[in-house]
């Protein structure tokens, strides 16, 4: 029953959803039941189709839809049902030609039609090679970024710096003397810090470090955080994320983009008149945040 219970959270939205689709597909749907589509249900001689359960699997939060079909379509319905006893006597109380309803179902119209239509345009020109082309774009402008593994000694003087260097060049060992003498948070690891890219660090640590050569340890340097003795461990440089890593991003920047593309193309010759939206424009509405 706790399924259950976290279910109606989102019945309130599909039921809106289910009411302006209800509104859309009624003649659809039940010519479609007349005909050969699967029912799951009847509610007082009107069908609960397949399409009707498809249309609210689209409006349900992701952790739902991980579940069993088996366990998540009668929920559905379960649902669906209640959806149709009140969406019924909303009707018989006249709500069918309520103006607010009607509003919506024009805007749901409206912006359906939109979505399909984009859609179309998206599928006429997302083939498996415009992605593969976008992929080669995006590998030709991909910045080759260098990062460097580093590890260093942190401390608040310059007379501290003084006994790291001496400690160093007595024979003490890097990650050694980062433990006995740094204040960093990387002190307990050695001094080591991991692969850094130069944005990522103030331009004096990065203009030390970023000439050294691998295994190389630095001259003292002063920056806003105390002094710093460096050391370098290996350089590489950054790899660009493979296709498979790009494919989401790539599909919706293209979608974004021809879409985009369209609308532009519309506007060229649409004839298109703005007006103010100030206070007065939304007197008497409240405005949802």
């Amino acid at each position: 029953m706790f399924l259950i219970g976290n279910f109606s959270s989102w019945a309130r939205r599909l039921a809106l959803i289910a009411g302006v689709t209800a509104l859309l597909m009624a003649g659809l749907a039940g010519a479609r039941a007349a005909e050969d589509e699967p029912i799951a249900a009847t509610v007082n001689g009107e069908p609960i189709t397949r399409t009707e359960l498809l249309l609210a699997l689209e409006f349900l939060p992701a952790q739902f839809r991980q579940m069993p079909a088996e366990q998540l379509f009668p929920l559905i319905r379960e649902q669906l049902i209640d959806i149709k006893l009140l969406a019924k006597k909303g009707g018989e109380a006249g709500l069918a030609d309520d103006s607010r309803i009607l509003a919506r179902r024009e805007f749901y119209t409206m912006r359906l039609t939109y979505d399909y239509y984009a859609a179309t345009i998206v599928k006429n020109y997302m083939t498996e090679d415009f992605l593969n082309e976008s992929y080669e774009k995006f590998l030709e402008n991909f910045p080759a970024t260098e990062e460097l593994k580093i590890s260093h000694i942190l401390v608040a003087t310059e007379e501290e710096v003084e006994k790291v260097v001496e400690a160093l060049e007595d024979g003490a060992g890097f990650a050694e003397a980062a433990r006995e003498y740094s204040v960093g948070p990387s002190a307990p690891k050695g001094g080591e810090l991991g692969f850094i890219r130069r944005e990522q660090v103030v331009p004096e640590f990065g203009d030390a470090a970023f000439v050294l050569e691998d295994g190389e340890i630095s001259e003292p340097v002063e920056t806003q955080f105390g002094w710093h003795v460096i050391r370098v461990a290996e350089r590489r440089t950054q790899q660009p994320p493979s296709f498979a890593e790009m494919e989401t991003r790539l599909r919706a920047e293209i979608t974004d983009r021809l879409v985009s593309e369209a609308a532009k193309e519309l506007r060229e010759t649409a004839d298109i008149e703005l007006f103010d939206i100030d206070d007065d424009f939304f007197a008497g509405v409240t405005v949802a945040p």
